[in-house]
C-alpha cells in the first residue's frame, strides 16, 4: 500500500484537474448504474412478476410514486423510457470518462518520460559514468510503459470499485439481511486470494530485475555488434541472451501460472457461494421471485467484479515496482544535479585562490561570463591578405585531485599542468593514468575534489558552464551519429551555424 499511496500522491501533485474530473465521472456512472438497477423492480412488477408484500413491494411502490411525482404515469412504456434515458446518460458519461482518462494517461506518461530524460541528461558527468546506459534506456522506455499500465489498472479498478459500491447500495435497499450474506461471500473470496498469495510487489520486483537485465544485455551486445563479429563471438552473444531470456521466461511463467491458479480457485468458490445464496433465499428467507431475481442479478455483477478487483490489485502491485524504480532514479538524478549546482554556487561565492601574477594592483574579480579573447595578428599566408585569429584562453590545472563516486583511489592526485595560449598540447600515457579524466576537467564535466582549473588565471568553476562549452570543441573516440542527414548532425552541435 505504501507504493500505491506514493503513486497516488504523484498523480495528484501534477494532474489534479484530470483526477477530479475522472473521479466525478466515475461517481456519476455508479449513481446511474444504481438507479438503473432499482428501475428493474417496478419493471418486474409491471410485467407481472410477484414482488411479494415485503420490502421489495414497498420499494416498488415508492419508485412508482416518485415517477408520478415528476408527472409521468408509471407504465411499462414510461419505465422503459426512463431506462433508455439512463443508458444514454451512462454512455455519455463513459465517453466523457474515456476522454479524460486518455488525457490523464498521456499527461502522466509524457510528463514522466520527459522529466526522467531531462534529469538523466542533466546528471553530472561524474555520477552518470556510474550508471549503466542500457538500464537508463530501459527506465525511460519499458519501465515508463509499465507505469502507464499501472495507471490503466488503477483507473479500471476505481471504476470497478464504484460499480461494486453502487450494486451493494441497491442490495442493501432490497434486502439488508441477504446483503450481509453477499458481503460475507466477498470476504471469503478475498480470504481465499490472500491464503493463496496472489502475485504482488515481490514478484513484480523480480520480474523487473530480470527484464531490465535482459534489455540491458541485448542493448550492450547490439551496440558492440561490430566487435562481436570481429571476434567471431556471434554464438557466445546468442548463448548469453538465450540464458537470460530463459531466466526471465521461468519467472514470467511462474507468475502467470500462480495468478491462473488463484483465478480458478476463486471461480469455484464463487459458484459454490452462489448455490448457497439461492438455496438460502428460497428455502430459508422465502424471497419473492422479483426479489430473488434482483439479488441474483446483483450477485452476478458483484462477484465477478470483486474477483477482478483482486486480480487488478495483484497486477497493480507488480506494475508499481517499475514506478518505484523510475521514481528512485528520478530522485537520484535530481538530487545529484542539485548537489552539483550547489557546489558550483559555493565555489563561485567563495574567495578565489591566489591568481597568477597580473600587471594590475587590484584583485581580478570572478567574471560571470568567459572574457572575450584578444585578437592578435598571425603571419600572412603565402597568398592573400593577413589573417586575424582570436587568441584562445590559456589553461592551467593546479594541484587537482579527482575521485569518482565510490572509488577508493583518485583518478588524478595533486596533478598540475599548463596549456599556453596559441599552442598545441598533447597528453600521452598508458591506459588508466587519467587522460580522459583530465579532458573531462577541461571540458567542465568534472569538478576537482581539491585544486582548481584556471582559464586565463580565473577559476573555471566560477564561470557559466554553457558559455564555456560554446568556446571549445570536443571530438570523441566514438562518434555520436543521430538518425538523419549530415546537416542535422552538424546543427545538433552548433544550431546557429551558417551554410
Amino acid at each position: 500500500m505504501t507504493a500505491l499511496r506514493a503513486f497516488a500522491r504523484f498523480l495528484w501533485h501534477d494532474h489534479r484537474v484530470e483526477m477530479v474530473v475522472v473521479a466525478a465521472a466515475s461517481l456519476a456512472l455508479s449513481l446511474t448504474e444504481g438507479i438503473g438497477l432499482l428501475m428493474l423492480i417496478p419493471m418486474l412488477r409491471l410485467v407481472g412478476v410477484s414482488t411479494g408484500d415485503g420490502a421489495t413491494d414497498r420499494l416498488a411502490r415508492g419508485i412508482e410514486a416518485a415517477i408520478r411525482g415528476v408527472g409521468v404515469v408509471p407504465t411499462l412504456g414510461s419505465v422503459l423510457g426512463i431506462v433508455i434515458g439512463l443508458v444514454t446518460a451512462r454512455a455519455a458519461l463513459q465517453w466523457l470518462l474515456a476522454f479524460w482518462e486518455a488525457r490523464l494517461e498521456a499527461g502522466v506518461v509524457g510528463r514522466l518520460r520527459q522529466r526522467l530524460f531531462a534529469a538523466v541528461v542533466a546528471l553530472p558527468w561524474a555520477r552518470l559514468t556510474g550508471e549503466r546506459p542500457a538500464a537508463l534506456v530501459h527506465a525511460i522506455g519499458p519501465q515508463v510503459d509499465d507505469v502507464h499500465s499501472a495507471l490503466l489498472l488503477l483507473l479500471h479498478g476505481t471504476s470497478l470499485a464504484a460499480a461494486v459500491a453502487a450494486a451493494a447500495a441497491v442490495a442493501v435497499i432490497v434486502s439488508p439481511s441477504l446483503t450481509l450474506v453477499v458481503a460475507a461471500c466477498g470476504l471469503v473470496l478475498f480470504g481465499v486470494a490472500r491464503v493463496m498469495r496472489a502475485p504482488g510487489r515481490a514478484e513484480g520486483a523480480l520480474l523487473l530485475a530480470a527484464s531490465s537485465g535482459l534489455f540491458a544485455r541485448i542493448s550492450e551486445l547490439l551496440g558492440g555488434l561490430k566487435m562481436v563479429h570481429a571476434h567471431g563471438a556471434e554464438g557466445r552473444a546468442t548463448e548469453t541472451v538465450a540464458a537470460e531470456t530463459a531466466a526471465w521466461t521461468v519467472l514470467t511463467r511462474r507468475t502467470a501460472g500462480h495468478r491462473a491458479r488463484v483465478t480458478f480457485a476463486l471461480a469455484i468458490v464463487a459458484v459454490l457461494l452462489l448455490a448457497a445464496l439461492v438455496w438460502s433465499g428460497v428455502r430459508v428467507a422465502h424471497l419473492a421471485p422479483a426479489t430473488l431475481l434482483l439479488l441474483l442479478l446483483l450477485y452476478s455483477r458483484l462477484v465477478p467484479r470483486v474477483s477482478s478487483l483482486q486480480s487488478i490489485s495483484s497486477s497493480l502491485s507488480q506494475m508499481l515496482a517499475s514506478y518505484d524504480a523510475v521514481a528512485a532514479l528520478l530522485a537520484r538524478c535530481e538530487q545529484a544535479r542539485a548537489a552539483a549546482e550547489q557546489a558550483v554556487r559555493s565555489t563561485a561565492s567563495a574567495s578565489a585562490p591566489q591568481p597568477v601574477p597580473v600587471p594590475v594592483p587590484v584583485p581580478v574579480p570572478v567574471p560571470e561570463t568567459v572574457p572575450e579573447p584578444e585578437r592578435v595578428p598571425v603571419p600572412p599566408a603565402s597568398v592573400g591578405a593577413p589573417v586575424i585569429a582570436p587568441r584562445p584562453p590559456s589553461l592551467e590545472v593546479r594541484e587537482v585531485t579527482v575521485r569518482y563516486p565510490g572509488a577508493h583511489t583518485a583518478a588524478l592526485a595533486q596533478f598540475s599542468a599548463q596549456f599556453p595560449a596559441g599552442s598545441v598540447s598533447v597528453v600521452m600515457g598508458p591506459s588508466g593514468v587519467g587522460k580522459t579524466t583530465l579532458a573531462d576537467l577541461l571540458l567542465g564535466l568534472l569538478a576537482p575534489e581539491r585544486g582548481v582549473v584556471l582559464v586565463d588565471g580565473r577559476p573555471l568553476a566560477g564561470m557559466v558552464r554553457a558559455q564555456w562549452t560554446t568556446r571549445i570543441g570536443y571530438l570523441a573516440q566514438e562518434p555520436m551519429l543521430l538518425h538523419g542527414t549530415i546537416r542535422e548532425n552538424l546543427l545538433f552541435a552548433q544550431p546557429a551555424a551558417s551554410d
